[in-house]
């Protein structure tokens, strides 16, 4: 129960004494203020005047408390910590003091400050795991800006060493050519078929970057153009299976065509794999997506610390914002196996 603390030496201000009068008289308030967050009040000099069960359970106070025992002794907080708690509890006078911090050890504690009377009311929170989650996601941001560079990065090499250097190689031979048409007539039909390769090139680049095949032909017809320019090049034999019965809405496509191409590149570039069964069908209600190889296999754990886990994170977050459930299955030496569940809305 709520408990205050009484120093005999001291005469309470009328309105502390008219404060656990109230308290006494209404029980119930009590109890509500015992089950939220740890709640303290102090007086000026920062000693305890009562404090709830939820602040004595997480400060661990198994004894009753000593009569005018300071907070600062009980919470034992570094020195700077100590400090800017106190100028935060002078500050509390002239305005509002809130979403303060505090260390002990591995947790961390909110705080905000409030005042009633001659009393001051601090509730306090632990707020450890909402820090660590913060700070995931200040990571994964960093992460994410770290990999829109280095895909600039390739996107401006690819432009270079492939497309840059076949459009050079086109110029000089049109250029032998317009110096000396009959000595260098050969020199035209090669030329243009640098500029035919330089075609080609730029729509496996612009393909990647947004895959114009499925707005003209849509999702089947993308994967299988998928199945055709990565897995078949690298002699990995695939059992295809599309059942689409109703039309999707674009956004779904977009995602699906993403994941797909997600797991089939890095079955490619990882894996190993010389067998491949994808199916994709559509039910009543939602899409089922299988993939399955006969790769090395992978250890999620380890994908995640060597890599970032990247390719993982996004079809993962991808599943997630259209509300599906994904499965992964993979052991080393023995290949892997993704099911993903979307639900048609």
């Amino acid at each position: 129960m709520f408990e205050f603390l009484q120093n005999p030496f001291t005469e309470r201000s009328r309105s502390e004494r008219e404060l656990v009068k109230y308290m006494k008289e209404n029980l119930d308030f009590v109890k509500l203020l015992d089950s939220i967050s740890p709640l303290v009040a102090l007086d000026d000099d920062h000693c305890i005047q009562f404090v709830n069960e939820s602040f004595k359970k997480e400060f661990n106070i198994k004894n009753k408390l000593k009569t005018g025992e300071n907070l600062f002794q009980i919470l034992k907080l570094k020195t700077i910590d100590t400090k800017e708690f106190k100028d935060n509890i002078l500050l509390s006078k002239s305005k509002k003091v809130q979403n303060c911090e505090f260390k002990i050890k591995s947790k961390i504690y909110g705080y905000s400050i409030f005042r009633f009377g001659n009393s001051i009311g601090i509730i306090l929170k632990d707020i450890t795991e909402n820090k660590k989650l913060q700070k995931k996601v200040a990571n994964l941001h960093s992460q994410l800006l770290k990999l829109q560079e280095k895909e600039r990065e390739n996107l401006a090499r690819e432009l270079h060493d492939s497309v840059g250097q076949t459009i050079l190689a086109a110029k000089l031979n049109f250029n032998s050519y317009e110096k000396d048409p009959v000595k260098f007539r050969d020199r035209f039909n090669v030329g243009l078929s640098l500029i035919d390769r330089t075609s080609q090139e730029l729509r496996e680049i612009y393909t990647a970057l947004h895959p114009s095949v499925l707005k003209e032909l849509g999702l089947e017809a993308a994967i299988r153009s998928l199945v055709k320019n990565l897995l078949e090049p690298s002699n990995c034999k695939t059992t295809l299976s599309i059942k689409i019965k109703n039309k999707l809405s674009y956004s779904l496509e977009v995602n699906l065509f993403r994941i797909t191409q997600e797991i089939i590149t890095n079955i490619v570039k990882h894996s190993k794999a010389s067998n491949v069964d994808l199916k994709l069908t559509q039910s009543k209600n939602r899409i089922n997506l299988h993939i399955q190889d006969n790769g090395k296999g992978f250890s999620e754990k380890d994908v995640k610390l060597k890599s970032k886990g990247f390719g993982l994170v996004n079809i993962r977050r991808r599943v997630e914002d259209m509300n599906g459930k994904i499965k992964i299955e993979s052991t080393l030496g023995l290949g892997a196996n993704f099911d993903i569940y979307i639900p048609i809305t």
